[in-house]
Parts: C-alpha cells; structure tokens; sequence
C-alpha cells in the first residue's frame, strides 16, 4: 500500500472520532476508491446523518420475554448485584416518541429503550414519566421499582441495520425457533 493511501487511511479514522476517542455518528467517513488510470485514488466523503437516526440505525436487536406485563413501563439499569439504579432516562428523552417496545410473537418485545441483563422496571409508564420535569431522586426511583429481576430471557440478535424489516423478520425467527441459533442469548 502506497504511503499517500496510509496517510488518507489514518486521516479517515482520525475524522471519525470525537474528542474521546469514540466514533460519532455524524462524523462516519464514507470512504470511496476511484480508479485513475493505474492508480487507485482513495476519497474520503463524510455522510452527515442526524445522531437520532443513527443511534437508531446501529442499535441493536434486542428480544426479551419479561414475568410480568412491563411493557408500558419505564426501564432504568440497575447495578450487577441489582442492588441500586446506576443509569436511567431523563424524562426528556422519551417525552414526545415515548419508546414502549414492539410486541412480537410467542410473547417476545423487541427493545426500543435500552433493555439489559440488569433490567428494572419503575411502577410509572412512559407517559406518566414524560410528564416529568426532572427524574425523581434516586431514593424515589428505588421505591418505584416493580420488579428487581424481571426479564426471563433475553436476546441479542445484532444490528437492526441486518433486517430488513425488523418486526416480520424477527417474527419469522421466533416462530422458526431459531433465535438460539441466529442470537447471541444474553439471559
């Protein structure tokens, strides 16, 4: 590889990054070969996505099964010895597309909030928690807590980006009983 297309490599992936070393998704380099004459001509091009879009373009596809109907209920991540909340929304980050999952078959949701292994959910629904104007305190938080350990499965079935219609395709898997196969299960 000649040193003007290492130096354009390096260039590329240094555009890609933010201030912590982490890719934004605003700044993803589209990086193109052009062939001029004998040589190849690399272009780097940024694509300048909305960051909403992206995140929801690269989220992965989580399928879970719950004990209990939480589905309009506002999950929050608890530590691992599930003894306190250490992350949670803001009630601005679901007020106006208040993000319930997507019902699937044989009782499976497709996440659509940010579900994990340590899992909880508050006793107030996405509509009651957009309400807010500020997250209750973390004592109250605690307090609202419905159940500590409520997932009974729980599935990481890659990007959404690799369906091309997420809900039919994810259906056809439930029902094939290849989610063991095809998903990377988590719980």
């Amino acid at each position: 590889m000649r040193l003007s297309t290492l130096l354009l490599l390096a260039l590329g992936a240094g555009l890609a990054h933010g201030q912590n070393g982490r890719q934004t998704p605003a700044a993803r380099p589209v990086v193109k070969t052009k062939s001029v004459g004998r040589h190849s001509k690399m272009v780097v091009k940024r694509k300048m996505t909305s960051p909403a879009h992206a995140v929801a373009s690269s989220a992965p596809a989580l399928l879970y099964k719950t004990k209990g109907d939480y589905a309009d209920l506002v999950p929050v991540t608890l530590s691992d010895d599930r003894r306190s909340i250490v992350a949670y929304p803001a009630p601005g980050d679901i007020a106006g597309h208040l993000p319930r999952p997507t019902a699937l078959a044989q009782g499976y949701w497709l996440d659509n909030r940010g579900i994990g292994p340590n899992t909880a959910f508050l006793k107030l629904t996405y509509a009651d928690y957009a309400q807010l104007s500020a997250a209750p305190a973390l004592a109250d938080m605690e307090a609202l807590i419905v159940d500590r350990d409520p997932l009974t499965t729980l599935c990481d079935c890659g990007p959404r980006t690799a369906y091309a219609n997420p809900t039919d395709d994810l259906n056809a898997l439930i029902i094939a009983g290849r989610l063991p196969s095809r998903c990377k299960v988590l719980k």
